[in-house]
């Protein structure tokens, strides 16, 4: 029996009558047994001694982000498809990013840029893209392999007992949609902080993890009676067996959850500095890159951060101002403009798509440079992996609406921490930045790092729950030039 089977194994050996009460107290509290999560992330539990990375922050900002607005500037590109944006010098000799990413090109000694990056379709969909970096797999295999933070949490658990290994912070749209366990217990997936499948704005001042809230009804002393009740059937002989000593420990944690300051801290922004708070942005995008730096600073193995536009903030009076509201990137028409892109998707309303790069980009560039710098003044990235991504690239010609459609064929990441060489740029694209023509790689190769980085070993399969063993990244290889 291996490692996987026998935790599934122990998952199932609790206590009927013990359970059913736990549910009746952490039932809303996480979707599903608070108690069974925290009792399978203990047996979990275990790290490589040689592992570079114990955890992992992946930001992904969704939609498909102009590889040559970012990482990969082009300025010998036709002129009449190239970017307006001229290269800036970062502070590593000889390394340029785009001149909208002024704050991040000062932190380039912490990164690493990968600019030969590659979907496995040329022509990638959103749902299709998201899952390949979501899952290291072919989309076509991704519905039924489990997220790269699924397997991770599997096989690792969490160094806080009281969270799940793998959390969405706070979880919108296309994560939300794609998401999946695959072959793996239901458990293993993210807890996801918010609430609202198109997202909900963070920046707010009543905004909290309703998932924490007690039950409707669900009083102080009515909880209280609930405990003494628990702590009764811990009195029978059953309750002595080595598993219900675990399921114990792990109710305990359960109810500390709703209880401990120390956890409820995590998820409480106004315990941070002003001067930290201005740092990240008080909006919607820098209070979501905030909490997944909480999660990680809190042991919590696996986190995720999705941006997207907060419905709520459509129309706003700062609407279409550079540190306004933050939408998706999905930027098929008025890629460059000063104001809604317009085209058809801006006439049908459809304004997620309605702000172009350079009015979205001084937020993710303001936020994501506070990340990295903040991480590494606390001592996070030593023993963090972060892994900043988008879903495709964007076509290195504009199309008549002057948008940017998806492309696959190229793209650019970023990585930082645990032990990822600062200052470096991995592969390279043509002059216009549409095709890679050093060191192709692909997301099987993206979770083939991440894997490698926490010190799993990838070369063992595991088991499907028919049987049939697989490999976790189909052959993928690690990106060397980061380690």
């Amino acid at each position: 029996m291996n490692i996987l089977s026998r935790k599934r194994l122990a998952g199932q050996l609790t206590m009927p009558d013990r359970r059913r009460f736990l549910q009746s107290i952490s039932a809303g509290v996480m979707g599903s047994s608070l108690a069974e999560i925290l009792t399978v992330e203990a047996l979990a539990k275990g790290t490589t001694p040689n592992a570079a990375a114990r955890q992992v922050l992946v930001v992904y900002e969704e939609g498909g982000i102009s590889q040559m607005d970012s990482w990969d500037p082009k300025p010998d590109a036709p002129v009449d498809h190239r970017s307006p944006f001229k290269p800036i010098p970062t502070n590593v000799p000889g390394v340029h990013y785009s001149s909208l990413l002024p704050r991040t090109a000062r932190i380039a000694d912490k990164l690493a840029v990968v600019r030969s990056m590659t979907t496995t379709t040329s022509s990638p969909s959103h749902p299709g893209g998201c899952q390949e970096f979501f899952k290291g797999c072919r989309f076509q295999d991704a519905p039924g392999f489990p997220d790269i933070g699924s397997i991770v949490a599997e096989l690792l658990g969490t160094d806080c007992p009281q969270l799940p290994g793998y959390i969405f912070c706070p979880g919108a749209n296309m994560p939300n949609a794609i998401t999946t366990t695959g072959f793996l217990p239901a458990h293993r997936a993210p807890w996801k902080l918010g609430t609202k499948g198109l997202g909900e704005n963070v920046a707010t001042p009543d905004w909290k993890v309703r998932s924490l809230e007690p039950l409707p009804g669900l009083n102080a002393g009515r909880f209280d009676d609930r405990q003494k009740l628990l702590n009764k059937l811990d009195e029978s002989p059953s309750a002595k067996t080595e598993v219900a000593q675990v399921m114990k420990r792990y109710s305990e944690n359960a109810l500390d959850l709703l209880l401990s300051p120390k956890v409820q801290s995590a998820f409480d922004l106004s315990t941070e500095s002003g001067k930290t708070r201005d740092r990240y942005g008080r909006d919607h995008r820098g209070c979501c890159y905030l909490m997944g730096r909480k999660l990680i600073e809190s042991g919590v193995r696996f986190v995720t951060v999705t941006v997207i536009q907060p419905p709520d903030l459509v129309n706003r009076p700062n609407y279409g101002q550079p540190n306004g509201v933050f939408l998706n990137w999905d930027h098929h028409e008025g890629i460059y403009a000063n104001g809604p892109c317009g085209g058809p998707q801006g006439m049908n309303n459809q304004e997620r798509y309605g702000l172009p790069h350079p009015i979205m980009m001084p937020s993710l560039d303001r936020s994501f440079s506070a990340l990295i710098e903040d991480m590494d003044q606390r001592g996070l990235l030593d023993e963090t992996l972060v892994c900043f991504v988008t879903e495709m690239g964007r076509t290195p010609r504009l199309n008549k609406w002057g948008g940017r459609d998806h492309w696959g064929r190229a793209m650019s990441l970023a990585f930082a921490g645990a032990g990822v060489p600062g200052g470096a740029v991995i592969g390279a694209t043509n002059r216009e930045g549409g095709d890679v023509t050093d060191r192709l790689y692909n997301p099987k190769d993206y979770a083939e790092t991440i894997y490698r980085k926490l010190g799993i070993n990838t070369s063992r399969a595991i088991d499907k729950p028919n049987g049939v063993s697989i490999n976790l990244t189909e052959g993928g290889q690690p990106i060397r030039e980061l380690f």
